[in-house]
């Protein structure tokens, strides 16, 4: 389902994650197989990014990453929430710049997971993260 929400750029699809959130993705974004265990969880993968999303009662240990190269943390407005988006280089892997954000609703944490090849496919990440809505 593509978005009507005008802040999300043409084409995008819309990812209804439960009746109290959604969000949208890049076009070419494609769904990978996986099996979530204790959450509603995904993952898709389009030229040069993967994202994958995991909303449930528990979040990433955000703190893990901070050690990683370039690490960023700073507080980001999602979905009318306050949370907290982190940004780092990824070594040794297909991608070369993760960004993260991780936001409290309810008794459930969201957390959106941006990897992306180079710097240019990650500005994408704002579109993403800004596109989150709960309900």
């Amino acid at each position: 389902m593509t978005t009507s929400d005008p802040s999300v750029p043409a084409g995008w699809q819309q990812i209804q994650l439960d009746d109290s959130v959604s969000l949208s993705v890049p076009p070419d974004a494609v769904t990978q197989r996986v099996q979530p265990i204790d959450s509603i969880f995904g993952m898709l993968r389009g030229e040069g990014y993967e994202i994958v999303y995991d909303y449930g009662r528990g979040g990433d240990d955000l703190e893990v990453y901070a050690e990683e190269e370039g690490f960023h943390r700073q507080s980001r407005e999602v979905g009318a929430q306050r949370g907290t988006e982190i940004s780092f280089r990824q070594v040794g892997g297909p991608w070369t710049l993760v960004r993260l954000v991780q936001v409290q609703h309810g008794r459930n944490v969201l957390t959106v997971r941006m990897a992306c090849a180079d710097e240019e496919t990650c500005r994408a990440a704002d579109v993403l993260f800004n596109s989150v809505r709960f309900a």
